[in-house]
């Protein structure tokens, strides 16, 4: 299990106890907690911003340029692989054909 996994474990047994219910439904905690949940979001936009900013000034591929290139790649692999199955029945057919012909004579 992963951080965020206890974290929200913690937070749903925490939930059980009367007291933290209490406080839960007090106006001014739920809007401290909203208030405290939207930082971290721009926080974590923040960071993102500035690490993929950083990344183009050193010319560095991003993640997202990674999973555009990995995306690509794959196509790409189809594409390869569809156009070997046609070469193969291509080649077939011509072989069949050839056989044919030479049965024919």
């Amino acid at each position: 299990m992963g951080l965020k996994d206890d974290v929200m474990e913690a937070a749903m047994k925490a939930m059980q106890n009367k007291k933290v219910q209490e406080v839960m439904s007090n106006e001014k905690v739920q809007k401290g907690m909203a208030e405290a949940i939207k930082k971290s979001y721009e926080l974590k936009n923040s960071v993102d911003e500035a690490r993929e900013d950083l990344a183009r000034r050193l010319n560095l591929a991003t993640s997202d340029d990674l999973r555009s290139m990995k995306r690509e790649l794959d196509r790409l692999e189809r594409q390869v692989s569809r156009l070997k199955e046609e070469q193969r029945r291509a080649e077939r057919e011509e072989s069949d054909q050839a056989q044919e012909g030479a049965d024919e004579e």
